[in-house]
């Protein structure tokens, strides 16, 4: 069982807090690109592949026409077959969609469609770099559902400099009203060399105070939940059944392929990195006529327990024992047993006989507990 993803690095410009690969690119650059994801899927799935669910992400997807949307979604269709499909995403930015691109969505398949939204006041969606108008999320939404495509979820971020609690909580109302099934909260971060954090760093924005983010983080559990949306993840909301698959497994460390440029997969404690950079990406797929992969690394047994750690805790019922001592050839409380226990003295993880998972206080500081279970682990298995 595996998943695809594929990535489309073009926007129509960057974000002040973006830093996933992603250019600016002519319509030529476009074209070629999409002859290159073509070779890739050729050498990689000549014999077709029948993933679980597929996610394209960016970048902005819908970034290419409608031409070019429907050319992806032949590609597709050549190599792809959907047999076992149960879930194929999109992501799209709502100043980029039109009525003749979702359709074009549709008809390749898609049945949910990721939006990035990020907030629903003007002055932050200008402050972030955002192409759209806060009218257009509800207007984008409107036409994938008109295309045959009912199943949404919008991305907003929090911890925006400057924003209040009545400013967080109207961002929220405004989602639940459009009806999504899934909702995804990232608090902001100030990533390497955006120009966001060059404003930082410069002094001219001031960052969230952490008391407010930490409110802020249960409000937004508190509000969703009782709207029909429970936390399923450190930063997702989902009504029940709802909860996107393919994400799921990334945190369950199943196994993906990742086509295009700068796109990474895992198969088996493989991991699997693609050139990030769509000219080289291009240039050795129809000139070379190679798979532009500039990493494989076969992840150690306790590697790749760390990163069941990492991901696994993520979630709100956290990861199961069993598939840890099945990864790492020890159990959990062999690897980890002291560090789980002083992390569960001070509140922040639970550990059941079947699973162990964070409380909602180890959530907010989820990078200190995975780093205190990872630096606790056994050093006698094999790296």
């Amino acid at each position: 069982m595996s998943s695809l993803y594929v990535h489309i690095p073009f926007c129509v410009r960057h974000c002040e807090y973006c830093d996933f690969y992603s250019e600016v690119a002519s319509e030529r650059d476009i074209d070629a690109y999409l002859n290159a994801l073509e070779r890739e899927f050729r050498l990689r799935f000549a014999d077709g592949l029948a993933p679980e669910t597929i996610f394209v992400g960016g970048g902005t997807p819908t970034r290419l026409s409608a031409r070019q949307l429907r050319r992806f979604g032949e590609i597709v269709a050549r190599y792809i077959d959907n047999a076992r499909l149960d879930e194929f995403t999109v992501e799209i930015n709502p100043g980029t969609l039109d009525a003749e691109k979702a359709a074009a969505l549709a008809a390749m398949g898609v049945t949910r469609a990721s939006f990035g939204v990020q907030s629903f006041d003007e002055g932050f969606l200008k402050s972030l770099g955002r192409i759209h108008e806060a009218g257009k999320a509800a207007e984008a939404v409107n036409l994938v559902r008109a295309a045959g495509i009912q199943r949404t979820s919008i991305d907003l971020i929090f911890a925006l400099p400057g924003q209040s609690l009545d400013q967080l909580r109207s961002d929220i109302a405004r989602a639940l009203e459009l009806g999504t099934e899934h909702l995804s909260f990232y608090a902001l971060t100030y990533e390497d060399d955006t120009p966001l954090t060059r404003d930082l760093i410069a002094g001219r924005v001031q960052p969230c105070e952490e008391e407010l983010e930490r409110e802020m983080f249960s409000v937004i559990g508190d509000t969703c939940a009782k709207a029909g949306l429970p936390r399923y993840e450190v930063s997702n909301f989902a009504r029940v059944g709802a909860e996107c698959r393919h994400n799921l497994v990334y945190w369950n460390l199943g196994n993906w392929h990742g086509v295009g440029a700068a796109a990474h997969g895992m198969f088996d404690g493989e991991i699997t990195e693609n050139a990030a950079d769509h000219r080289a990406y291009t240039r050795a797929l129809l000139e070379e006529n190679r798979w532009p992969v500039v990493r494989r690394e076969m992840l150690a047994p306790l590697q790749r327990a760390e990163t069941l750690l990492l991901m696994g805790l993520r979630l709100t019922r956290g990861f199961e024992l069993a598939r840890f001592a099945a990864i790492a050839g020890q159990s959990f409380e062999s690897a980890c047993g002291e560090a789980a226990r002083a992390l569960t003295r001070q509140g922040l993880l639970e550990v059941t006989p079947s699973h162990a998972r964070c409380t909602q206080e180890g959530l907010l500081l989820l990078d200190r507990v995975v780093l205190e279970l990872a630096n606790g682990a056994t050093s006698g298995a094999p790296r």
